[in-house]
């Protein structure tokens, strides 16, 4: 497929057959499923089909509903989905590494990544990095991509000053351990998305998109109605080797199906 770049139009890439589409240099635009998570508890089959009607392409999970990999593998197939990432808790890969290794390699996962960890001193990202460095190691020989997911929490500063998710990079192999920047966190947190893009542009592979209404009452709102500038945040993407872009929702003002549609619609029209 071949890209041209038009300079009247502030450099954003265009198909030949002038569709606008940022996503040009980015495999997937996927969806994280937690976003449907109280759907899912009634019917996941259901959800990916909608999904997948939607125009999403692939999915982050969050859980897998009880399905057997054989079961989520044949799901995915039928409704044109790729598993993209895997959420999985640091407890569950360190008591549990092999299995999850196992199913997430029927269902055809590429990236393996850690959700969350409560980080608030030094000492608990010297404690993180030693976890992650092995689970890293095992999943990387195993063709996986590993990585870390912020919250707000990781911007803070430590007691000389360093931030947190900072050390964490430091701490750890990059070869090993990417980073899956939540863009509305680090915006919660007070962070210029843009400029922590180009900081860590050899971390950053994956992106969350979630919306922030303004930067006084932070809240999360759909796709199109807020202050975060996603044409900006994914051209930063496109040059820094972002892989994929996936769109996550956490509260709702609209059915979450009109709420992922929306924001749909909204990146492929940018």
């Amino acid at each position: 497929m071949r890209f041209i770049s038009l300079p009247e139009k502030d450099g954003r890439f265009y198909y030949k057959t002038k569709r606008c589409y940022l996503m040009s240099l980015i495999e997937e635009f996927s969806l994280q499923l937690y976003s449907l998570r109280e759907l899912i508890k009634e019917d996941f089959p259901g959800v990916l089909k909608r999904v997948g009607e939607i125009g999403y392409t692939g999915v982050e999970f969050a859980g897998y509903g009880g399905l057997t990999a054989s079961q989520m593998h044949s799901l995915l197939k039928e409704n044109g989905l790729k598993s993209i990432s895997s959420h999985v808790s640091l407890e569950r890969l360190i008591n549990n590494l092999d299995e999850e290794l196992s199913y997430n390699r029927e269902i055809g996962t590429q990236t393996i990544i850690v959700p969350y960890y409560p980080l608030k001193t030094i000492h608990d990202v010297e404690i993180l990095a030693e976890q992650l460095a092995p689970i890293a190691k095992a999943v990387r020989s195993k063709g996986f991509m590993f990585g870390y997911h912020n919250h707000a929490h990781e911007f803070a500063k430590s007691e000389d000053g360093t931030v947190l998710l900072d050390l964490l990079m430091q701490l750890t192999d990059p070869k090993d351990i990417i980073l899956e920047l939540d863009v509305y966190w680090a915006a919660y947190a007070g962070v210029d998305v843009l400029a922590y893009m180009e900081k860590q542009r050899n971390r950053i592979r994956l992106l969350h998109l979630k919306q922030m209404a303004d930067f006084e009452s932070r809240k999360c709102v759909d796709l199109d109605e807020g202050v975060l500038d996603f044409h900006a945040i994914i051209c930063k993407g496109l040059e820094i080797g972002v892989q994929h872009c996936i769109l996550e929702q956490e509260e709702f003002a609209v059915s979450p199906y009109q709420s992922i549609e929306k924001g749909y619609k909204h990146i492929m029209n940018l």
